[in-house]
């Protein structure tokens, strides 16, 4: 769950429209303690993993993202539509975008309550140490279409290994939690390392979108 800490906030930011409850899969037990106290959400089961698409595996390894909407139950295949600056744009065939800086979401369009654009400065060094703290700056539409900006504390730490499927087949990879708390919402992403590269990743998109997770294929 990516959680509202105050109500009055998530109404400025306008990131609550007609999307029922947030899914809170990906919280960690602590922060998911904490939200359930608030809210009495509690987080739902974990999803199995969907199955490899035939069709994006035949484009080739590392050529197709495979993008899984976890509170809309959606998935889709996303293709690369461009590259600037260090950021890379994938695309679905529905025109939903979103962008990434080192395996990082920065940006999203198309979703609804999107993210308009982030700073993630330090975050990858941050993954890649497996610990430690880094900040972030999310940026958002209110409900009157201002960018609204949030800042974020974000602390790190390793967790137990897991073996996960990946285009060529299986792989162990090092699985980094981050943990990104402001004074108006918190969330937990979830990294997976095949040694330096981000094989696998559950992140957050807003509070409306909640998380998405992302396979390389």
């Amino acid at each position: 769950m990516i959680h509202s800490r105050r109500l009055s906030s998530m109404a400025l930011l306008g990131l609550l429209a007609a999307c029922g409850p947030m899914n809170s899969n990906g919280l960690g037990a602590d922060a998911a303690a904490r939200v359930g106290a608030i809210t009495g959400l509690r987080p739902a089961p974990t999803e199995p993993a969907p199955a490899l698409p035939t069709a994006a595996l035949a484009e080739g390894p590392g050529n197709v993202l495979m993008v899984t909407l976890l509170g809309r139950n959606a998935v889709a295949a996303m293709t690369r539509a461009g590259s600037n600056n260090g950021v890379e744009t994938w695309r679905t065939a529905k025109g939903v975008t979103l962008s990434f800086r080192d395996g990082i979401l920065v940006a999203s369009r198309g979703l609804g309550g999107d993210l308009m654009g982030a700073n993630v400065d330090g975050v990858l060094a941050a993954i890649l140490r497996g610990t430690g703290t880094a900040q972030r700056r999310h940026a958002f539409l209110d409900s009157e279409d201002q960018i609204q900006t949030s800042d974020l504390t974000c602390t790190f730490t390793t967790e137990a290994p897991e073996v996960i499927a990946i285009a060529t087949g299986t792989v162990e990879a090092t699985k980094v939690t981050e943990v990104c708390e402001s004074p108006v919402f918190v969330f937990t992403n979830q990294y997976w390392l095949s040694d330096t590269e981000i094989v696998q990743s559950r992140q957050a998109v807003s509070v409306s979108v909640g998380y998405i997770r992302v396979n390389i294929l």
